[in-house]
C-alpha cells in the first residue's frame, strides 16, 4: 500500500472527550508538543480529517493547531458520531 493510499484513511486518535471542557466546549486537546501525548500523535497538519475516539463511541473531527499554547486540537462533527455496542 502506497503513503498516498494511507494517508486517505483517516488517523484513529485516542482522546478524551473531557478535554471539551477546556476549550470552550467545541474542541479536543489532542496534545501539546514537547510532551508525551503530543510526541505520541501522527504527523498532524490543521484542517486534516481524523477519527477520534474513546472507549464508548468515535467522532470525525478536523484538525487544528493553537499556536500560542503549540497544542494541537480536533473539531469534532457531532452528526459522524458512533458509539460502540456495550462489552460484556
Amino acid at each position: 500500500m502506497s503513503s498516498e493510499t494511507q494517508r486517505q484513511i483517516p488517523p484513529r486518535i485516542p482522546v478524551d472527550f473531557n478535554s471539551l471542557m477546556r476549550y470552550d466546549n467545541q474542541r479536543i486537546e489532542l496534545g501539546q508538543e514537547g510532551t508525551w501525548q503530543g510526541d505520541e500523535l501522527p504527523p498532524l497538519c490543521p484542517g486534516e480529517r481524523i477519527i477520534t475516539y474513546d472507549e464508548e463511541m468515535e467522532v470525525t473531527a478536523t484538525v487544528e493547531y493553537d499556536a500560542d499554547h503549540h497544542v494541537w486540537l480536533a473539531i469534532p462533527d457531532w452528526a459522524t458520531r458512533q458509539f460502540f455496542a456495550p462489552t460484556a
